[in-house]
């Protein structure tokens, strides 16, 4: 008897976790005293009345559970400060909880949600200071004609909103609701195509109402140009553009005057506007991954920067003078790297959180002969491709048939025109382009037409003459006549 008393014993404590017994709420005295309580990843889809012996609960995190919806306990609590319920199966969140005036922060990211929780809106909670709803791909859904209009006709009072791998692509106005947000994350690095928010241009729609925004985050956002408006952001401190397809930055960008941290690491940048001085709160400035061929001369006058990252550009020269940087990383360029122990030093400061780089110089692409002769101007460039074009089409054996029944239809004999291919743009003429649009470059070209008109001009006016095949008419018809 005794020891079965003692299993029964041991049998009801291993049932017992944290408080909780067969998930209801273990009934203890001093539970009135708890403001802190996590029952996150323990498989729940409901949560039992008893959780009201709490009153003094703050702080809530049922994150990575099966919940379909904000449990009616947690509806009720009036002094909940955090509530965390990510990585569950929401799919709604309009109605309006106690803890609306109490509440400062509020994660329900990485859920179905088919719409923004409304009450955020309507009511505009006062102290809600950050909002993370990212990772909901389907929170457009419920966006449709009527009901969107009304939506964009409240302001949240917002002061951090979390909202990338949304899918918000139509529904870029929403963000103009956001316009008291002083951080806006749109991107992150755990990229999903699927879900990604596709902005193309900065300032996008809705984006453009948001000026007081002092943290901008928009990374992976299948972003490719900088309007030259960027200088509405008077008081962004720091900027993240990495890993999208920008290939240029307009003059206006060095107007972000209070500007401290940059990061255009993975892009595809070819130039640094010439004003970039103008920047002079600028401490951080990340170019690692992309195309750069060359530095403005005044980077160096930049009185703040402590931070440049050159890692893995197109870069012939590095940098006069890095005695004022305290981390540095020159690596993979088409110069010599430093040797010396400041350099050392000062690269390793920065790759503690940057892994796998490589050091030296970077290899330089060797083209065959065949493929590129150095003496070959572009217009001759342009006219042999031109050439190869033509007579690549002109050796493609005729996809139409040649049997004598399909000579005598109308079709056979329209006659069939082939664009030609133009080459490829390079990188390099576009940034050549570029420069002779600023005025800093001669042309190339000082023809008044150039020799690649002239070159399309005289095959478009003398066309090639067509060769009768043989048998082409030959008389295959019955008639002894």
């Amino acid at each position: 008897m005794v020891g079965t008393g003692t299993k029964d014993k041991d049998d009801k404590i291993s049932n017992i976790t944290n408080g909780i017994e067969n998930n209801h709420i273990f009934e203890v005295d001093y539970l009135n005293n708890i403001t802190v309580l996590d029952l996150s990843k323990r498989n729940l889809s409901s949560i039992s009345e008893e959780l009201d012996v709490l009153p003094n609960i703050s702080h809530l995190n049922i994150s990575h559970n099966n919940f379909i919806e904000v449990p009616k306990t947690v509806m009720n609590l009036k002094n909940l400060i955090t509530l965390d319920i990510s990585y569950n199966a929401i799919i709604f969140f309009d109605d309006l909880p106690s803890f609306c005036d109490i509440i400062e922060k509020l994660d329900i990211s990485n859920n179905k949600l088919e719409g923004p929780p409304l009450w955020v809106w309507v009511e505009k909670p006062k102290k809600l200071s950050q909002l993370n709803i990212s990772n909901n791909k389907s929170i457009c859904q419920s966006l449709v004609a009527g009901y969107f209009e009304e939506l964009l006709q409240y302001k949240t009072l917002v002061n951090e909103i979390i909202i990338n791998n949304c899918k918000l692509n139509k529904h870029m106005t929403l963000l103009a609701t956001c316009s008291n947000a002083r951080v806006i994350q749109l991107g992150s690095e755990d990229y999903d195509y699927l879900a990604v928010n596709h902005l193309d241009h900065v300032p996008c729609v809705g984006l453009d109402k948001c000026l007081d925004v002092e943290k901008l985050h928009l990374c992976n956002t299948q972003i490719y140009d900088i309007n030259s408006d960027i200088d509405i952001y008077k008081n962004l401190k720091e900027l993240d553009l990495s890993q999208n397809h920008i290939n240029s930055l307009p003059n206006e960008f060095s107007n972000l005057e209070n500007l401290q941290i940059c990061v255009l690491s993975f892009n595809k940048l070819l130039y640094l506007p010439e004003n970039l001085n103008k920047l002079r709160k600028l401490v951080k400035l990340y170019l690692d991954n992309n195309e750069l061929c060359m530095l403005p001369e005044n980077l160096h006058e930049l009185p703040c920067l402590k931070t440049l990252d050159l890692y893995g550009n197109y870069l012939c020269d590095g940098l006069e003078s890095v005695h004022n940087l305290e981390e540095l990383d020159m690596a993979q360029n088409y110069f010599v790297e430093p040797d010396n122990e400041e350099y050392f030093i000062k690269k390793n400061k920065l790759r503690i959180h940057r892994t796998n780089r490589l050091d030296g110089q970077r290899a330089e692409a060797v083209r065959e002969e065949s493929e590129y002769s150095k003496d070959e101007t572009d217009d001759e460039e342009l006219y042999n491709a031109i050439n190869n074009g033509c007579q690549n089409q002109q050796d493609k054996p005729c996809s139409r048939s040649s049997t004598p029944e399909d000579w005598d239809s109308d079709d056979y004999w329209i006659p069939q025109y082939y664009k030609a291919i133009s080459p490829p743009r390079s990188p390099w003429l576009f940034f050549v382009k570029k420069k002779m649009e600023e005025g800093n470059f001669c042309p190339m070209d000082a023809h008044p037409i150039s020799i690649s008109e002239k070159v399309k001009y005289e095959k478009m006016m003398n066309p090639q003459p067509v060769h009768e095949s043989d048998g082409q008419f030959d008389d295959y018809s019955d008639d002894d006549s």
